[in-house]
């Protein structure tokens, strides 16, 4: 009679367990296994680095023309609704994702606010550009292409590391390990672009303005950009701004992300411009683990190519 009760109690106790866990509304997110879900290509080769030999994280968002206005599918809203540890930039970046990340019980590491990053302003159409201490400086105006800094990228890494050993203690060893590893070869990396770049200060435009964290960690001269802001157009009195610029500073080469915009097509035929693309966030590279150190050692080669036209 005892072993029959107690078997009862046993059995009431699991299923009440597994209706618990099963129960609409109850997080898994800390279910060991859980994975850890990163938003964007360039932060998840870096994930992938910190996490070699301890677990593969997951990337989210594989293609996106921009992951400012990117449409979730339903898979991936599973994806990080399962998550046990989500990476993103912040929700200058991935502004789309801002309402349902904030809905979720995983470890959510926003690397927009790791120590030592410096954070630039989005520049406007006159040029100006001020640090994002500066007193006017607000959250929504940080230009959030961070990890085209090594130096960003190197405080970007200590930050995950930091949140990844308090979730997971235990591998603490072989996160430090690999941490030490990455910024080894992030010093090297920067070393190498300072070499190819040499401090060249040949004038260039872009089209969109995704590069003054690349362009000041390496002091070039951006004289201006055609578009400022996805959302908006461009005027016909910016165009002759930048026609005018172009003449003035007698500047021979254009930087643009792809696809190709036809007014790019429009400005290479009217001058001696020369245009080359940029994929600063690894849309068109296979290789999702080596993604930000290829990222960085193409857009420096596609600097320097450009700037010797």
């Amino acid at each position: 009679m005892f072993q029959t009760s107690k078997h009862f109690t046993t059995l009431l106790s699991l299923g009440f367990y597994l209706a618990l866990i099963t129960a609409p509304g109850i997080s898994h997110a800390a279910t060991p296994g859980a994975p850890i879900v990163v938003t964007i290509k360039p932060l998840y080769s870096l994930v992938a680095k910190l996490t070699e030999g301890i677990e593969e994280p997951v990337l989210l968002m594989k293609q996106m023309p921009s992951p400012h206005h990117y449409s979730m599918r339903p898979s991936e809203r599973r994806l990080l609704s399962d998550a046990r540890v989500i990476v993103w930039v912040g929700p200058q970046m991935e502004t789309s994702l801002s309402r349902i990340i904030s809905q979720q019980d995983a470890l959510v590491i926003t690397v927009m606010q790791a120590n030592g990053v410096k954070k630039l302003e989005r520049r406007t159409k006159h040029g100006h550009r001020h640090p994002a201490d500066h007193a006017h400086a607000n959250e929504i105006s940080i230009d959030p292409h961070i990890w085209l800094s090594i130096r960003n990228a190197t405080a970007i890494c200590k930050h995950i590391f930091q949140q990844l050993v308090a979730s997971d203690p235990e591998n603490t060893a072989r996160y430090q390990a690999n941490l030490r590893r990455l910024t080894d070869r992030m010093t090297q990396l920067s070393r190498k672009i300072d070499a190819e770049l040499n401090n060249n200060r040949q004038p260039f435009i872009t089209y969109h303005d995704a590069y003054q964290y690349f362009e000041d960690e390496h002091q070039l001269n951006h004289i201006d950009s055609i578009s400022f802001d996805e959302e908006a157009g461009i005027s016909l009195k910016h165009l002759h701004h930048i026609t005018d610029s172009i003449e003035k500073n007698d500047v021979r080469c254009l930087l643009y992300q792809s696809p190709k915009p036809d007014i790019v097509d429009s400005l290479t035929k009217k001058s001696q411009l020369a245009a080359f693309a940029l994929d600063p966030l690894g849309l068109d590279l296979d290789d999702e683990n080596e993604a930000w150190f290829q990222i960085m050692l193409s857009t420096a080669a596609t600097f320097k190519q450009c700037l010797a036209h």
